[in-house]
């Protein structure tokens, strides 16, 4: 199969995935869940989606097990959609990238503070890049 076609398959279940988990699914063990990638194998026989979730760690681990518990649902809820010969198996992984960029917005806020408390001045603001002007033709 080539790059392209396994690109436009990847997201149409990664958009598939997320329609049926935030309108299909019922189960209330399901957080605020986000997908933010799928990634099928050159075989199209394993599809890897990854996850994110808002919450602590007890919240990502029901939806971990609550996405495991609907992976069937998911899996059929795809096949109808597709239009291939073979329906890959989902494997559903967290992905920490959403996590990751959260804590570092933290990290940046805590130093930003302490920079002020030690300076006593507020830090510099970051502007945008002035627009180009406007010519007229």
């Amino acid at each position: 199969m080539n790059d392209r076609r396994i690109q436009r398959l990847q997201e149409q279940i990664k958009a598939r995935v997320a329609e049926v988990i935030m309108r299909e699914l019922q189960d209330p063990k399901i957080g605020l869940v986000t997908i933010t990638r799928a990634e099928l194998d050159k075989e199209f026989t394993i599809c890897t989606v990854s996850w994110s979730v808002l919450g602590d760690a007890k919240q990502k681990s029901r939806t971990q097990s609550a996405l495991n518990r609907a992976r069937g649902f998911v899996q059929r809820a795809i096949g109808e959609t597709l239009h291939t010969r073979t329906i890959p198996r989902l494997e559903f992984q967290f992905d920490a990238t959403i996590e990751g960029a959260v804590q570092m917005q933290e990290i940046i806020k805590e130093l930003r503070e302490e920079r002020t408390s030690r300076t006593g001045e507020a830090p510099p603001q970051i502007l945008p890049p002035p627009l180009p002007p406007k010519t007229l033709s």
